[in-house]
């Protein structure tokens, strides 16, 4: 595994030494361009000055003592000759420039009256040569030559360059400390909120992270961890609230069954009283199988395996054989059926899920409502979503226990009034509803009871 740390410093260790040795290439090479532009400025100063001294009939100034060659060109490097319109030296500044060659195209355009620099080999080594017009000399020489060797322009160069370089050497050494220092810096915020992560203990609720929450670089991170953390919170509680309801649930009517068998085991008993608690121990079983296949399709809800199957169905009729089914259950209560013009349009839903998620509706209703409580159910579409709303006139829920109905095993019957359930039925319908992309509420309804309402896709499933 790599360490962060060190990757950073070695990507910004490299970073920095591309950077360096580019900025010194790129100082070298102006260092050599301002050597040469400085050497031919030189070199035209130095033609103008001594064809200004022939053109008043004055000689060439010589150096004081006699130099060798690379003494002069240490101390002076300004090879002068003047020649005439054939070429020949007229007269030099040191007996050392009267070899100097001739660029015969230099020369000619320089008899043209044209300025010229140009670079020639003499003696093994290059010189920079200007030619200078005479324009005002008109028995005497023609044109001025002053040279100078490019060595010693070379080894400035080249002193520069090892400058440049050392530079760098020593940028790389302080940025690779530097960087070391600096990705440490960066990542042991890091590692002190993996600490605390770390030091979460499990199964405990109401933990945060809290170190450096007040950077704002790590604000989105300990944002979003202290999120999970709170997700992760919610859970537990809900994990550990559906295992005491379940636990609750089942436990009531396995009490029931064994005290029942236990009763019928301490003494003979007639067929009658067998069958009568047989009838008993199954309609505990029933209880028992509706939790189970409630949980198993809530379940496969939950994890995609039971994905919708769209096909189309008329509105009206998806309501009205919801109604139907009810009805038996319902006692005395009133179903009543309210059609809606744009209830005959069809959908693309899943027959039996949506019939699934309205019978959970309506069972809530009749089940928790009491005898005589009207309860009303209305389909309509538009254009986009389908609408289905359940509504009974019953003694309703407070407002802080609406946004909590949708949750596994979450009654309101202290609140309402209405008989024992699962907890199951308004939890399976919201899963069905958020399986096509729909959205499902709970509000208090006109006359005080409770309003469900299901907005479903009209045309297939709505994905997030």
């Amino acid at each position: 595994m790599r360490s962060l740390s060190r990757t950073l410093s070695v990507r910004f260790s490299i970073t920095m030494f591309v950077a360096l040795l580019v900025i010194a290439l790129w100082a070298y090479v102006g260092a050599q361009r301002v050597l040469r532009r400085e050497l031919d400025r030189g070199l035209a100063a130095a033609a103008h000055l001594e064809a200004a001294i022939l053109t008043i009939g004055h000689p060439l100034p010589q150096p004081p003592t006699a130099l060798a060659r690379d003494q002069f060109i240490e101390t002076v490097n300004r090879f002068v000759v003047a020649r005439d319109a054939g070429g020949a030296v007229v007269t030099s500044n040191t007996p050392l420039a009267t070899g100097l060659p001739l660029d015969s195209a230099s020369f000619a355009r320089s008899l043209n009256g044209e300025q010229v620099w140009t670079t020639q080999r003499w003696q093994d080594e290059d010189i920079r040569s200007f030619y200078l017009p005479m324009t005002d000399a008109p028995a005497g020489p023609r044109v001025v030559q002053v040279a100078a060797s490019l060595q010693p322009m070379r080894l400035a160069s080249r002193d520069v360059l090892f400058l440049m370089l050392g530079t760098v050497l020593l940028g790389m050494i302080a940025t690779v400390f530097g960087a070391g220092w600096l990705a440490r810096s960066a990542v042991a915020p890091v590692a002190e909120i993996a600490g605390q992560a770390e030091s979460i203990e499990a199964g405990q609720v109401g933990q945060r992270i809290t170190a450096h929450a007040g950077v704002s670089e790590f604000h989105a991170l300990l944002r979003v961890l202290n999120q999970m953390l709170e997700r992760l919170d919610r859970g537990i509680l809900a994990q550990r609230r559906i295992i005491a309801d379940v636990g609750h649930d089942l436990r009531t009517p396995i009490t029931a069954m064994q005290g029942e068998i236990e009763v019928m085991l301490r003494s003979p008993r007639s067929p009658e009283r067998y069958q009568e608690t047989l009838r008993s121990l199954l309609e505990e079983v029933n209880h028992l199988a509706t939790i189970s296949d409630t949980l198993m399709t809530l379940a496969r809800i939950e994890t995609g395996e039971l994905a919708p199957q769209l096909a189309p169905i008329v509105v009206d009729d998806l309501v009205q054989q919801a109604v139907e089914r009810v009805r038996p259950r319902a006692g005395d209560r009133e179903i009543h059926l309210e059609r809606a013009e744009d209830g005959g349009q069809a959908a693309l839903l899943d027959p039996h899920l949506v019939a699934l998620a309205l019978d959970q509706l309506l069972d809530n209703a009749v089940r928790h409502t009491p005898e005589g409580t009207p309860v009303s159910v209305s389909g309509s579409a538009s254009n986009s979503d389908v609408v289905i709303v359940v509504e009974d006139d019953g003694p309703g829920v407070p407002a802080e226990t609406l946004p909590h109905l949708f949750e596994r095993f979450y009654r309101a019957d202290a609140a309402r009034g209405r008989s024992a359930g699962a907890g199951l039925g308004l939890t399976v319908a919201a899963a069905i509803v958020k399986a096509h992309g729909g959205k499902i509420a709970a509000e208090r309804g006109q006359h005080g009871g409770l309003r469900v309402i299901m907005t479903l896709p009209k045309e297939g499933v709505s994905l997030p």
